[in-house]
């Protein structure tokens, strides 16, 4: 079997970290993927996306642990103890890949994923009917979207970065281990709720193009959805992307002296040179499957 993977082919310090991390769960066949976002926000310098993976065993064990270290999230806190930080740097159940995204809300177009969707529908009228009232359905209505005068442009563009993040862990997880279960806890986002959650169709449709029928890959992936979504099991989980992206988003490369603190610290102390963290760049490049043109790159900042 081909075990090469999208993210395999183009990131080997990536691999070189997971290896690293996986050493200490290889006995694990089952994952939780929680992310947090820092988008638009006018305040900051960097539009950030953070995936974070952890062994899915009983969330209160994980949660209990970060609630200790990381007892609120980022922006509630004037400064960062010696605790949290040392934490995130030195916790062995996290893995975490951070994306910066350049000139987010110009990477959706239009008209080449109107012409994308039409031949997905096209080709899901041919699927055997099961699978295909899974799906298309909720692919016309968002084609009617599509249609209309005024469109969420920002929102379309979240989306696409996240398909093509979500697939290509996914595809990784399930080439390189020996993953039964995913399972994804977003931030409470509009990426999850738009179009009745159009977001987990095109996921499962961009890993299973990615992994081209080399595992099985039904009933594998799982999320949490917003009306399911339990404040109190799930937001320590997703601390630990909030506060890679709290420190990401603030980050002024060419000037940290207009760094707050807080996120410098958490930057220069726990996410540089940090063997559980990989952070990229996502910018316009060659024509994608789904939703956008994207291009991702080890990150090249100079403080990296």
């Amino acid at each position: 079997m081909n075990t090469k993977t999208f993210l395999s082919s183009h990131f080997p310090d990536f691999v070189k970290k997971w290896k690293r991390y996986y050493r200490k769960f290889k006995q694990v066949d089952s994952w939780y993927i929680t992310s947090d976002y820092c988008l638009d926000d006018k305040t900051k310098n960097n539009d950030v996306m953070t995936f974070t993976i952890f062994p899915l065993i009983p969330p209160y064990v994980l949660k209990e642990d970060i609630k200790h270290y990381l007892p609120q999230d980022i922006k509630k806190f004037k400064n960062i103890s010696e605790t949290a930080l040392n934490y995130i740097k030195e916790s062995p159940y996290f893995f975490s890949m951070a994306f910066l995204i350049k000139d987010k809300n110009s990477i959706f177009k239009l008209e080449e994923n109107k012409r994308l969707l039409d031949n997905t529908i096209e080709r899901m009228e041919r699927w055997p009917e099961k699978k295909k009232e899974e799906f298309i359905h909720k692919m016309k209505s968002f084609r009617n979207y599509l249609n209309r005068r005024e469109i969420d442009v920002k929102i379309l563009s979240d989306i696409g970065v996240t398909v093509h993040i979500m697939s290509a862990i996914i595809e990784f997880l399930l080439i390189k281990t020996n993953t039964k279960h995913i399972l994804w806890v977003s931030d409470r986002d509009k990426i999850t709720d738009f179009q009745d959650g159009i977001v987990h169709q095109f996921i499962r449709l961009g890993y299973s193009n990615l992994l081209k029928k080399r595992v099985p890959d039904h009933e594998v992936y799982g999320f949490i959805e917003s009306k399911q979504y339990d404040k109190e099991l799930f937001d320590e989980l997703i601390r630990i992307p909030d506060y890679i992206c709290g420190s990401l988003a603030s980050m002024d490369f060419d000037d940290t002296d207009k760094v707050p603190e807080k996120h410098y610290n958490l930057f220069d102390r726990s996410i540089v040179d940090n063997d559980r963290i990989c952070i990229m760049n996502i910018e316009h490049g060659e024509p994608a499957d789904f939703l956008s043109e994207i291009k991702f790159t080890r990150s090249q900042q100079k403080l990296l």
